[in-house]
């Protein structure tokens, strides 16, 4: 039962990130129906990022969040001026094709600089942790889930709560309508892609004080986005953190009870049965 309550806790811990992994590739995947499939490179990107300035200035990972977010910001509106605004419109196959070739591009740029050997950011909390009976919890991993589900939650009040989410989801119900009514779609475009970047490199930026980044590991994040996407519903943002939470508490429990690798089947075993008996994902598409 320790075991178990072990295993629980810490994919509940992971499925918060998890879900704030999901957040940027369902921004995008909603408004603009593009499928990006160099998503999880953005997420890597911050990464090595705040390695980056750790190793030149000592800065925490969450303290890097002020270089890597105006960073990814315009990261985001160089990729969506060069690859994304010409392929919207075309169909699934040039959108992975495009993505996929971005993914690969960013990847051995990252080697060229980094190399390819794994890297760590080693701060005062990596290895501390609060005990609860006989539940040990990282506070490392305590604070990307705190500040996973504050981002998701803030991210949720920006499309319900302001005037550019509204246009955002005006744009992604219909582009038309949201011609008629006067919103610069491509603006709204060029921004939601921004921001979706900016999720996905500050993701992996408050990751690194517990993980280990490395330059391919971007197709597993992606997929593994990808499958949460699915499960919670395309382009749904409370469909991301159901997705994220039921990821991340399999993973925990199954790995704890058995191994990593078979909770990697049992992921996919999930997105098999969900894709037999609710394609659609738990929530309706759209961003709600």
């Amino acid at each position: 039962m320790t075991t178990f309550i072990q295993g629980l806790t810490t994919g509940i811990l992971m499925g918060c990130i998890y879900a704030f992994f999901a957040i940027g590739f369902t921004l995008v995947l909603g408004v603009m129906k593009v499928v990006n499939f160099a998503h999880g490179t953005f997420v890597v990107m911050g990464m090595y990022i705040a390695i980056f300035i750790f190793m030149n200035y000592l800065w925490d990972p969450f303290l890097s969040l002020l270089i890597v977010i105006p960073s990814m910001f315009v990261f985001g509106l160089i990729v969506y001026y060069i690859i994304v605004k010409p392929i919207r419109e075309q169909p699934l196959s040039a959108h992975v094709i495009a993505t996929i070739g971005l993914l690969i591009i960013i990847e051995n740029v990252i080697t060229l600089i980094f190399g390819s050997q794994y890297r760590t950011v080693t701060v005062p909390y990596t290895t501390s942790a609060i005990t609860v009976g006989s539940v040990r919890i990282g506070i490392a991993r305590m604070f990307a889930a705190a500040t996973s589900l504050c981002v998701v939650g803030l991210f949720y009040l920006l499309l319900h709560r302001t005037d550019f989410g509204r246009a955002v989801r005006a744009c992604a119900d219909e582009i038309e309508g949201a011609w008629g009514l006067g919103i610069n779609v491509h603006r709204t475009f060029l921004i939601a892609f921004g921001i979706g970047s900016v999720l996905a490199g500050f993701s992996g930026a408050v990751v690194m004080p517990f993980s280990v980044a490395s330059p391919s590991g971007g197709l597993d994040i992606v997929i593994k986005t990808f499958v949460i996407v699915i499960i919670g519903g395309m382009g749904s943002v409370g469909g991301a953190l159901v997705g994220g939470l039921i990821i991340g508490i399999v993973e925990g429990i199954v790995s704890a009870l058995w191994s990593p690798a078979i909770a990697i089947a049992a992921v996919f075993m999930i997105l098999i049965i969900m894709l037999t008996i609710k394609p659609e994902g738990f929530f309706k598409k759209g961003l709600e």
